[in-house]
């Protein structure tokens, strides 16, 4: 009876340590990824915290039956690989990026359902991190693991690897910094598949229900600047001093935030108008493909698209303006304000610092880098980006494709400084609404476009394979 009794209390305990795995074999469920995805969501990433995240994710990989290598792992930084074949082989690899952590998530009672519960709802995936990249990881381990008996059946001389890292959203330093510092000869990649561009809503304007979807070639590369200005004066509210640190950097805030920007075509931004040119045809169409022939016209139009304009300019935004801790009427002596600025791939860092101190008007106001990414060279589209854009015209058929400037810079940069071919898609087609969450309330990801996400890396494997080593048979797969 004690046997038995020990029996049944060991079935219910593992029962319960398995529950969080079930789901990983139910591959005929309609919603398994959504399923899944859920699930990861749950587990609350946030940068500096991946390692549990990261764990689930690897094991996930290793029981469909790829190979995981657990390349960093401690508290504040876990990067994994899973693929077709082990990484020791050094074949040629084709390389799936995404990151685990996510932003923070505060004002829970703002949102309609917990942050962190990846609930499934009216057909979406809800939580931080569905869209921002925990979706995109489900999509490429599950089209990769389509392929593990084809890589099984004979020896395809290159792999592919889906590289999950720490650290994205506080600029890498934790995750694809660390991978492309140490561990680039083992990871041997020709080409790196990262987020970045996606489809873009309501860009075209014959055909304003045609899907359109951004590949990026380039970033805007990352200068956060911290503004510190002192002075003492007097300390009481009640007798203002006619200059006081409050009101001289609101004044100068002021004057740096009403500039005009100089629009900037680059060799990047003349071949992303001119292919959004031709596919959209028509007076304006014309007008994209000959943009400095009609640039007096143009430019206006693009100021008032708001993601177009932060394209052809270096941006500027005040993301925070600190004074330290006191009573209301005190005058404080020191005040910071933090720039998050965005620059041309062309644009240099001490030309644009001038700039910004020209703009200021206060000698007096100290600037300090407090984080700033490397220039790096575009990649220039070459077959790898012609397969993926014939993936997602497969699964969004009629779909329009062309190369961008992303406006914001990620982990491929740190890929691209090496040479290696980088482009950045999430191969979903979702409304400007569900795109706006990212970051914020609310953030949710339809089980319809992760579904599609899936299709396009499926194909794009299936792709390349053919291409360019057609004598495997891959149609069943």
């Amino acid at each position: 009876m004690l046997r038995f009794r020990l029996f049944i209390v060991l079935v219910c305990f593992f029962s319960l340590f398995n529950h969080s795995f079930a789901d990983y074999y139910e591959n005929d469920s309609i919603d398994y990824p959504a399923r899944l995805l859920s699930r990861y969501v749950k587990h609350a990433s946030v940068t500096g915290n991946e390692r549990v995240a990261g764990l689930f994710f690897s094991t996930v990989a290793r029981q469909k039956g790829l190979h995981v290598e657990v390349l960093t792992s401690a508290p504040d930084t876990f990067n994994f690989t899973a693929s077709l074949y082990p990484l020791d082989r050094k074949k040629p690899n084709i390389v799936f990026l995404n990151h685990i952590d996510v932003v923070p998530a505060t004002h829970d009672e703002e949102y309609t359902y917990p942050p962190f519960s990846g609930t499934i709802a009216d057909g979406k995936v809800w939580g931080r991190g569905a869209i921002d990249n925990k979706g995109m990881g489900i999509m490429q381990l599950l089209a990769i693991k389509e392929f593990i008996e084809l890589a099984a059946g004979v020896d395809l001389p290159f792999n592919i690897t889906m590289l999950s890292v720490s650290g994205e959203e506080t600029g890498g330093y934790t995750g694809a910094k660390i991978v492309t510092d140490e561990f680039m000869e083992h990871l041997n990649p020709v080409v790196v598949y990262g987020e970045g561009g996606s489809g873009i809503p309501g860009i075209l304007k014959r055909e304003p229900d045609r899907k359109l979807f951004g590949v990026s070639v380039a970033f805007k590369r990352s200068l956060w600047l911290e503004l510190t200005l002192r002075s003492l004066t007097s300390g009481h509210g009640a007798v203002p001093p006619p200059d006081y640190v409050v009101k001289e950097k609101t004044h100068a805030l002021n004057r740096l935030l009403e500039r005009n920007g100089r629009v900037t075509f680059s060799e990047t931004t003349r071949n992303m108008f001119y292919e959004l040119g031709r596919i959209e045809g028509g007076l304006r169409g014309l007008a994209l493909r000959n943009i400095w022939l009609f640039r007096p016209l143009v430019i206006p139009a693009m100021k008032r698209e708001e993601i177009v304009y932060s394209l052809i300019t270096n941006t500027v935004t005040v993301t925070s303006v600190n004074t330290p801790a006191g009573p209301p009427n005190q005058i404080p002596q020191e005040i910071t304000a933090v720039l998050d600025c965005r620059l041309l791939p062309e644009t240099g860092t001490e030309e644009f610092i001038e700039e910004i101190r020209n703009l200021l008007d206060n000698e007096d106001i100290n600037i300090r880098i407090i984080h700033e990414r490397e220039k790096t060279l575009p990649t220039e589209a070459d077959d790898f980006y012609y397969y993926m854009k014939e993936a997602l015209e497969i699964v969004y058929a009629g779909a329009g494709v062309l190369p961008i400037l992303a406006p914001a810079s990620n982990d491929n940069n740190y890929f691209r400084r090496h040479g290696i071919p980088t482009y950045g898609i999430l191969p979903v087609f979702i409304p400007v609404e569900l795109l706006e969450t990212i970051h914020g309330v609310d953030e949710r990801l339809p089980i319809d476009a992760l579904e599609q996400g899936i299709a396009v890396y499926r194909e794009l494997i299936r792709i390349i394979t053919e291409s360019r080593y057609g004598e495997y048979d891959v149609s069943s797969n």
